[in-house]
């Protein structure tokens, strides 16, 4: 079970300087919306994604702003050097987006192993490589938002979905665990969290919001204050307390 809490007092600072913006998954849907928007705000944004001509449909909207680095995030050597090249000559970077997914479908005992692993693979291991590389500049300067683009599929997988509901229910604890191992007393303004944006139109569903209507709950997380929320996982602005129930939630909100 889970438990739902209202963003009353959901706090958020005001926009910091122009930075640049590392977003995977920016070659359509959610992550080519962010890259958009965030370059219309001003900041310079490193599109990742392994389609050349998707990104740079992407980057066509703000060329000037918005790089394309065309790369699988699976690869994490290649990720490595493809990101060290894009990022050559921006601000350091201060926020990053982990929007890339695949999502197979078919019955677990109709799926190919190969496919089955490159799901996970794709779905966890790229956003491990990707945080691996963004972090560290993120805790030396003392500054950085992660947004991990997750989903709640783990909670009640459907036929056909068991592979994308595991990897996704393997994001939860990812993420958990490694802001669990950022110091918030020496490091208060490096946060990461995951956004579940809800039913959304992408390539992977053709019934919800349209992608760019996720942005202000990405901002939000973007925009958390120092010392802010950490660790945590939000149903679009709802925050969710995985595996809580309500007399839990009850519990834990009158100080028992």
């Amino acid at each position: 079970m889970t438990s739902q809490e209202e963003p009353a007092g959901f706090a958020t600072m005001p926009a910091v300087a122009a930075t640049t913006v590392v977003i995977s998954g920016a070659g359509s849907g959610i992550g080519r919306a962010a890259a958009r928007l965030l370059a219309a705000e001003g900041h310079s944004v490193v599109a990742v994604g392994r389609r050349g001509e998707a990104l740079a449909e992407t980057a066509s909207a703000a060329p000037e702003r918005i790089r394309s680095c065309r790369v699988d995030v699976v690869d994490a050597g290649a990720l490595a050097t493809a990101l060290a090249d894009a990022t050559t000559g921006l601000p350091p970077v201060g926020y990053c987006i982990a929007a890339a997914a695949q999502y197979a479908r078919g019955h677990f005992l109709d799926m190919r192993p190969e496919t089955f692993s490159a799901m996970i693979r794709a779905n966890v291991e790229g956003v491990a490589n990707l945080l691996r590389l963004i972090l560290p500049g993120m805790i030396e300067r003392r500054f950085g938002r992660i947004v991990v683009v997750g989903s709640l599929a783990d909670m009640n997988p459907i036929p056909g979905a068991a592979g994308y509901s595991a990897s996704k229910g393997a994001l939860h604890a990812l993420v958990r665990g490694i802001a669990g191992e950022i110091d918030p007393t020496r490091h208060p303004n490096v946060l990461i969290n995951e956004l579940s944006p809800g039913a959304t139109r992408t390539a992977m569903s053709d019934r919800g919001k349209e992608p760019q209507d996720v942005f202000p709950d990405i901002r939000r997380l973007l925009h958390l204050p120092e010392g802010g929320p950490t660790g945590r996982f939000y149903l679009e602005n709802r925050e969710i307390r995985l595996g809580e129930s309500w007399k839990q939630a009850l519990r834990r909100r009158i100080g028992l």
